[in-house]
């Protein structure tokens, strides 16, 4: 086929992903479709590098928060600080008015277990409520943090996949240093691996 074929081929593509994706830069798509004229499956290498860079930038890590009246306010400032980059799916409270943690915290928790959100933050006035209802969950592994080291450790050692964070204890500005640890740290295994198979009771 003439090398007009691939340009054009590749410039449809583009349109139509541009298309569907409004938001996207056109950045993105920074390709030239010359250089595939030699591979004589050109149009789906075209399509396959145009599609690896959508998801790069689409993909967004989906994360459960959830907090009671006490930590409601903690909870409004993680999520706007992550709504950018991630997809935050928030289980309530909503407001400040006193609620029970264990109404939030469970749906919170079964949306981590069953694998609808990849993490989970919960906050209240000392961590402890919301992290004893999380860890009623079989598969759940809910760290109570409270500095970002402790973050840090929780993934690396115990393959956390919650924390509770204690919004009457620490700054919000702690409270965000814990949470950029949380979900920029990832589980060691090896030997850790070996101790967290244990965890489960049954």
């Amino acid at each position: 086929m003439e090398p007009i074929f691939i340009t054009t081929f590749f410039n449809v593509t583009k349109h139509l992903l541009q298309m569907f994706f409004q938001h996207l830069p056109t950045s993105l798509f920074t390709i030239n479709p010359q250089k595939f004229k030699s591979y004589p499956h050109y149009t789906y290498i075209c399509v396959e590098i145009c599609l690896k860079k959508f998801n790069s930038k689409i993909m967004k890590r989906k994360i459960a928060i959830a907090a009671d009246h006490a930590g409601f306010e903690y909870k409004e400032i993680v999520k706007n600080y992550l709504s950018e980059n991630f997809d935050v799916q928030d289980f309530g409270t909503f407001s400040t008015d006193s609620v029970d943690y264990p109404d939030f915290v469970h749906p919170a928790a079964t949306s981590v277990e069953n694998g609808e959100n990849e993490l989970g933050i919960l906050l209240c006035g000392s961590g402890n409520g919301v992290q004893i209802t999380a860890n009623k969950h079989q598969k759940i592994r809910c760290a109570l943090c409270w500095m970002p080291e402790i973050a840090s450790l929780a993934r690396q050692h115990n393959d956390a996949n919650m924390i509770s964070i204690p919004a009457r204890f620490i700054s919000k500005e702690v409270a965000i240093e814990i949470v950029n640890k949380f979900l920029s740290t990832d589980f060691e295994g090896g030997r850790h691996q070996g101790r967290v198979d244990k965890i489960a009771f049954c």
